[in-house]
Protein backbone atom coordinates (compact mmCIF):
# COMPACT_ATOMS: atom_id res chain seq x y z
CA UNK A 1 0.00 0.00 0.00
CA UNK A 2 1.03 3.46 -0.86
CA UNK A 3 1.47 5.96 2.40
CA UNK A 4 0.95 9.38 1.67
CA UNK A 5 3.54 12.12 3.31
CA UNK A 6 0.59 13.03 5.44
CA UNK A 7 -0.13 10.00 6.99
CA UNK A 8 3.77 9.46 7.20
CA UNK A 9 3.74 12.67 9.71
CA UNK A 10 0.97 11.59 11.39
CA UNK A 11 2.24 8.13 12.21
CA UNK A 12 5.66 9.55 12.96
CA UNK A 13 4.30 12.00 15.67
CA UNK A 14 1.75 9.75 16.90
CA UNK A 15 3.55 6.32 17.09
CA UNK A 16 3.82 5.24 20.56
CA UNK A 17 1.06 8.07 22.20
CA UNK A 18 -1.79 6.45 20.39
CA UNK A 19 -2.81 2.76 20.44
CA UNK A 20 -1.81 0.85 17.01
CA UNK A 21 -6.53 0.26 16.56
CA UNK A 22 -6.56 4.05 16.97
CA UNK A 23 -3.79 4.97 14.39
CA UNK A 24 -4.96 2.27 12.37
CA UNK A 25 -8.90 3.84 11.98
CA UNK A 26 -7.08 7.74 11.66
CA UNK A 27 -4.93 6.18 8.82
CA UNK A 28 -7.24 4.15 7.13
CA UNK A 29 -5.00 0.98 7.25
CA UNK A 30 -4.98 -1.63 9.23
CA UNK A 31 -3.06 -2.48 12.41
CA UNK A 32 -0.51 -4.67 10.71
CA UNK A 33 -0.12 -2.11 8.19
CA UNK A 34 0.79 0.38 10.51
CA UNK A 35 3.15 -1.78 12.62
CA UNK A 36 4.82 -2.93 9.61
CA UNK A 37 5.48 0.95 8.13
CA UNK A 38 5.94 1.71 12.27
CA UNK A 39 8.87 -0.88 12.20
CA UNK A 40 10.57 0.22 8.66
CA UNK A 41 10.58 3.94 9.87
CA UNK A 42 12.36 3.21 12.92
CA UNK A 43 9.64 4.03 15.44
CA UNK A 44 9.17 2.80 18.68
CA UNK A 45 6.23 2.09 21.09
CA UNK A 46 6.90 3.52 24.65
CA UNK A 47 2.50 2.40 25.97
CA UNK A 48 2.63 -0.04 28.30
CA UNK A 49 0.48 -3.33 27.54
CA UNK A 50 -2.83 -3.17 29.32
CA UNK A 51 -4.04 -5.12 27.09
CA UNK A 52 -5.46 -8.25 29.47
CA UNK A 53 -5.40 -11.90 27.74
CA UNK A 54 -8.07 -14.12 29.51
CA UNK A 55 -5.20 -16.29 30.39
CA UNK A 56 -8.06 -19.03 31.95
CA UNK A 57 -9.07 -19.22 28.43
CA UNK A 58 -5.98 -19.85 26.95
CA UNK A 59 -4.75 -22.80 29.17
CA UNK A 60 -8.38 -24.45 28.32
CA UNK A 61 -7.94 -24.41 24.25
CA UNK A 62 -3.76 -25.52 24.83
CA UNK A 63 -5.57 -28.23 27.40
CA UNK A 64 -7.37 -29.19 24.11
CA UNK A 65 -4.55 -29.02 21.89
CA UNK A 66 -5.27 -25.83 20.29
CA UNK A 67 -2.35 -24.18 18.32
CA UNK A 68 -1.18 -20.57 19.40
CA UNK A 69 -2.10 -19.11 16.12
CA UNK A 70 -5.66 -21.01 16.63
CA UNK A 71 -6.09 -19.67 20.02
CA UNK A 72 -5.62 -16.15 19.13
CA UNK A 73 -7.84 -16.21 16.19
CA UNK A 74 -10.82 -17.35 18.71
CA UNK A 75 -10.17 -14.62 21.52
CA UNK A 76 -8.87 -11.56 19.50
CA UNK A 77 -5.51 -11.53 19.65
CA UNK A 78 -1.94 -12.61 17.64
CA UNK A 79 -0.31 -15.66 18.28
CA UNK A 80 2.74 -13.96 19.34
CA UNK A 81 0.02 -12.37 22.07
CA UNK A 82 -0.90 -15.74 23.25
CA UNK A 83 2.79 -17.02 23.39
CA UNK A 84 4.19 -13.69 25.19
CA UNK A 85 0.98 -14.44 27.54
CA UNK A 86 2.25 -18.09 27.91
CA UNK A 87 6.04 -17.32 28.27
CA UNK A 88 5.30 -14.32 30.73
CA UNK A 89 2.61 -15.30 33.06
CA UNK A 90 4.12 -19.09 33.57
CA UNK A 91 0.94 -20.82 32.04
CA UNK A 92 2.41 -24.23 31.97
CA UNK A 93 2.42 -25.71 28.47
CA UNK A 94 2.76 -29.76 27.64
CA UNK A 95 5.03 -30.07 24.81
CA UNK A 96 4.81 -33.56 24.29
Amino acid sequence: MIWSYTQTKLLKDQYGKLPVAALSSLLNKSPNAVRIKANKMGLKSKLQHKVKIPLNTIINFRNMGYSARKIGRLIGYTHHGVLYAERNHYIGRDKG
